[in-house]
């Protein structure tokens, strides 16, 4: 029995594809669609929830106490660093550290800031007395030895300036001696100093700065909480609000969920692009799949006909489309990957949300779900003509292509 011929199987693949041009850009285009929305969909919600992730880690409280009619602001705050300065009505942030299951209470004042050499828009600065603070402790005990001192301020990554450097707040002059690791938060656009020297840039600002900068002695703007372990953050808030009138309390699953819903509207048009595409790519690409199986009936047949199994076939059919289903889905993933990437900043303030790009092994496992999707629609749209061939004869084929 005579040995069957060598086909080449991957030279044949490459020929075939080749062969359709302008029908293989359309398939891949398609595949490329349902990749990209996929992919920018998951993309998104994982920048945002690492964001605010490292954020709150950062934070480093449970609670976050502000004046009831500032509640919104504070929140956009931590969220966005927008520029804001408000104060408690009395010095009720002394009650807060005496509630039961509160650990520690931090203070802190927020400083809106005139335009700096630093930045292209006002930036949020942030008073907090070191003796009690646990925001910047954590950042300060990974760099041993340096310190909050007279002047001294820790920016965050989005203030474009050097360690050692100066910075003048209303006519007031600071040294930089530290910069706060990326968190996609409003912390990134903030200035953290002490307590004494922003009374003291308050006091030069009638001399030196065009406008005065008043703050109100021993008043604060915000406290951060932490509670004691095993204590519900919830009920700890639901107390201060009892015991201390005026207050609103900011707790992280808050944050979470605002961001989720302001995520929720951009996530469900994209999941429902990616869905919607993916309903009407499935019938369209088993269309064009049907056109190819009629095409290619002699073909296939011929290679039937010189020994080629129905394996061989099967094989060569379902590689030819996974194959346009891969570059498509690369071709998709890539673009919006770029995208995202490059205009990462818009994204933040169109949808104002907080934002990070996710770790690399994160936008692999996305990048990877998204390509398995493509496939996965390559497949089932590559059942038709696989059905048609399998269950054909290669003489009937044969004739049915030359009519």
């Amino acid at each position: 029995m005579s040995k069957p011929p060598d086909f080449h199987f991957f030279r044949l693949v490459a020929r075939n594809l080749g062969n359709r041009p302008y029908r293989n850009i359309a398939t891949i285009f398609a595949f490329a669609i349902i990749a990209a929305t996929f992919f920018s969909s998951q993309y998104l919600m994982s920048g945002a929830q690492q964001s605010l992730d490292a954020g709150i880690s950062r934070m480093g409280a449970d609670i976050l106490v502000v004046p009831e009619d500032y509640a919104g602001a504070g929140q956009t705050v931590i969220l966005a660093g927008t520029p804001t300065s408000f104060f408690f009505e009395d010095s009720g942030f002394e009650k807060i550290s005496r509630i039961p299951g509160v650990a520690k209470a931090s203070p802190q004042i927020y400083i809106a800031t005139l335009f700096a050499s630093c930045c292209a828009a006002p930036v949020q600065m942030i008073a907090i007395d070191p003796k009690r603070d646990f925001t910047i402790a954590a950042w300060l005990k990974e760099n041993p030895g340096l310190r909050l001192g007279k002047d001294d301020i820790i920016i965050g990554s989005a203030i474009i300036q050097n360690v050692g450097n100066d910075l003048l707040f209303y006519g007031h002059t600071f040294h930089v001696v530290g910069v706060l690791k990326q968190t996609g938060m409003g912390v990134d656009n903030a200035v953290f100093t002490r307590f004494e020297d922003a009374y003291v840039m308050a006091e030069e600002s009638g001399q030196k700065a065009v406008k005065k900068l008043i703050i109100p002695e021993e008043k604060v703007s915000a406290v951060l909480v932490k509670v004691n372990p095993g204590t519900s953050p919830a009920v700890v808030a639901s107390e201060i609000m009892a015991q201390v009138p005026g207050t609103k309390t900011i707790l992280p699953n808050g944050l979470l969920n605002a961001v989720s819903g302001q995520l929720s509207a951009i996530t469900r048009i994209l999941y429902g692009a990616s869905l919607a595409v993916t309903i009407v790519s499935v019938p369209l690409l088993g269309v064009i799949s049907a056109m190819v199986a009629h095409e290619r009936r002699k073909e296939v047949s011929i290679l039937r006909a010189l020994g080629a199994t129905k394996a061989f076939v099967v094989r060569l059919l379902l590689v030819e489309s996974f194959s346009l289903a891969i570059m498509g889905g690369c071709i998709g993933i890539g673009v919006s990957a770029t995208i995202l990437v490059l205009y990462q900043d818009f994204i933040m303030h169109l949808l104002k949300i907080p934002f990070i790009i996710p770790s690399l092994t994160t936008i692999l496992v996305q990048g990877g779900s998204a390509l398995l999707l493509s496939i996965v629609v390559g497949g089932v749209s590559a059942l038709y003509p696989v059905i048609i061939f399998i269950r054909s004869e290669p003489y009937e084929s044969i004739r049915g292509g030359e009519s």
